[in-house]
């Protein structure tokens, strides 16, 4: 959790509309006092706390000296942990406040952590803060603010990072005589070291669908360009529920597998309508005969169609 100097500043004197009664009949006289800069005063500390960084240092408290938080988001104040509370002479909370003052049964240099909670759904939850008493210099007033992030951030920003992944993976497998930016025929012809390079074989409806069977073969046909195999099949759905495949394996006869690049689908497949499926794979050019198995599962991984007898030379 990373906890850094900001700019700016809350309001020195919370709203009395955001303390409950306890505290501000308890500590508005040390909230409205003016700031006291030396001695005990160590005048105000900003932190700006977030879920990745520790914090740059501990919040200093001292024996029968306040120290009063202000968060900017609200907290769940019977949700606060702090450790020893049992050696504080005060602990008071409000809806955006906690005020602490140590008693005299903490020793020097002693380190203790308080827990807040917050009440809103973003990120990160809950705050865990250093508390180090040093008796000659005390933290008065501390301002937390919270570099909040929501969940949906977060899922953005791992799809995004997905993505990045998979951009990668396929400029991994790109075929290592092509010319860079070229696609298409040409890249696939200029990846190939046999001539001519591409061949075509259409008669894929001999492949037999093991049971269940939740997808149907309208008509199919295998490209084949050096290491590069991809079978593009015209599918529909056999059952109620519309298709759309997320997950394409090869399997020979001994168990080996090959993965698929990420499958190309041209709409939902369903009882009514086909689509056009893509799922390319690289495949050593010596390999057997077979016979093959395809596998297809859908995007959540839970339904799977197998396919088997499929010509791959």
């Amino acid at each position: 959790m990373y906890v850094a100097p900001v700019r700016g500043a809350l309001p020195t004197v919370p709203s009395c509309l955001s303390v409950a009664l306890p505290v501000l009949l308890w500590s508005t006289c040390v909230l409205a006092a003016p700031l006291d800069v030396g001695g005990k005063g160590e005048g105000i500390l900003r932190m700006e706390v977030g879920p990745e960084h520790p914090g740059v240092r501990p919040i200093r408290i001292g024996a029968g000296v306040s120290t009063t938080l202000l968060f900017d988001s609200d907290i769940v104040p019977d949700q606060v942990s702090l450790e020893g509370r049992a050696q504080f002479s005060r602990v008071s909370m409000g809806s955006a406040v906690v005020v602490l003052i140590p008693s005299d049964d903490l020793r020097q240099g002693e380190v203790l952590k308080l827990s807040i909670p917050f009440k809103d759904t973003t990120l990160p939850p809950r705050v865990v803060l250093t508390l180090q008493v040093q008796a000659d210099a005390v933290d008065r007033q501390v301002e937390v603010y919270r570099r909040a992030r929501s969940a949906e951030s977060y899922r953005q920003e791992v799809g995004q990072l997905r993505a990045e992944l998979e951009r990668l993976r396929l400029e991994r497998k790109q075929p290592p005589a092509a010319a860079p930016g070229v696609d298409g025929f040409r890249g696939l012809l200029a990846g190939s070291t046999a001539f001519p390079g591409l061949t075509v074989r259409r008669e894929l409806g001999a492949m037999r669908c093991v049971a269940p069977c939740p997808l149907r073969i309208d008509v199919g046909a295998l490209f084949v360009s050096g290491q590069r195999r991809a079978l593009r099949l015209s599918l529909r759905s056999a059952d109620k529920e519309p298709w759309r495949v997320g997950r394409a394996v090869l399997v020979d006869a001994q168990g080996h597998e090959w993965e698929s690049l990420t499958p190309v689908q041209s709409a939902l497949l369903t009882v009514r309508s086909a689509a056009s499926v893509i799922v390319e794979f690289e495949m050593p050019a010596d390999i057997s005969v077979g016979p093959y198995s395809l596998r297809l599962w859908d995007t959540a991984g839970k339904r799977v169609a197998q396919f088997g007898d499929v010509p791959l030379d």
